[in-house]
């Protein structure tokens, strides 16, 4: 099938952030990483590249896709498949075994910030500098704050670049395929919000020691700057970077944090 005609044959045009997968080595990659077991949810049909492949190997699939039209297009052509018309962040998805997607490029941040939340695991396609901020080792420039929310939820693993030419229209820069396998049983932070909005308020000053971070995001954290600075020092790592801080040791500030405030 022909990607360009069956759209304008839909009288569709691709929307800013839609770019649909054509290689077919890359959907079968995709599907593979999937390790396919029980029920299945694809996030953006699309023209139904990803769902062929995936209903040869699951018979409990369900794809939410938002396009009225691709929707439509998605039910008439698989009537074995169950197609969901909606924007998958108004859906409950945590009855999912396995998320298998080409995911909108634009909502790739929220998407995977759902499936962390609801801990299912998938095989997505991304952009490859968010699959690489995802994999990234704390002290890389390009570790932050979504890297530590992402590997909180998950241990992520970049599995192979997707070359632009791979889709239509094609984008300006490459994707790659991630993996992302539940995780968030490995720590015990009992008010996670609270935690990530700790987190968040230091990686707005990711770059300078925790100290200095600390004191700098005292409105984030509702505190007085000369309170800020007589608590700084009583906190651990301290010294330290804050982007080469890994969940552990950011674990053990926020813990110290809750006890000193």
């Amino acid at each position: 099938m022909k990607t360009e005609p069956k759209l304008k044959e839909l009288g569709l045009k691709p929307g800013k952030g839609q770019n649909f997968l054509t290689h077919k080595s890359t959907v079968k990659a995709l599907v593979e990483a999937g390790e396919i077991e029980g029920s299945v949810l694809e996030i953006g049909g699309g023209l139904g590249t990803v769902t062929e492949e995936l209903r040869e190997k699951t018979s409990d699939l369900t794809v939410i896709e938002n396009e009225a039209l691709l929707a439509d297009y998605l039910e008439r052509q698989f009537i074995d498949v169950n197609v969901v018309e909606d924007d998958v962040l108004e859906q409950d998805i945590s009855g999912f075994d396995r998320c298998v997607s080409n995911i909108p490029f634009q909502l790739s941040s929220e998407i995977i910030e759902k499936l962390g939340k609801d801990q299912v695991q998938s095989a997505l396609i991304v952009q490859e500098d968010l699959a690489d901020k995802i994999v990234a080792d704390p002290g890389e420039k390009n570790h932050g704050f979504f890297t530590v929310k992402t590997q909180y939820y998950f241990l992520p693993v970049k599995l192979r670049t997707v070359p632009s030419t791979c889709f239509y229209p094609e984008p300006e820069v490459n994707a790659a395929i991630i993996k992302l396998y539940p995780g968030r049983d490995r720590y015990d932070i009992s008010d996670e919000e609270e935690f990530f909005s700790v987190v968040k308020a230091l990686h707005t000053h990711g770059k300078k020691k925790v100290r200095n971070a600390f004191v700098d995001a005292r409105n984030m954290l509702g505190l007085k700057k000369e309170r800020a600075r007589r608590l700084r020092d009583e906190l651990p790592h301290s010294d330290e970077r804050v982007r080469e801080l890994g969940i552990a040791e950011l674990k053990e500030f926020f813990e110290s944090y809750q006890q000193i405030i």
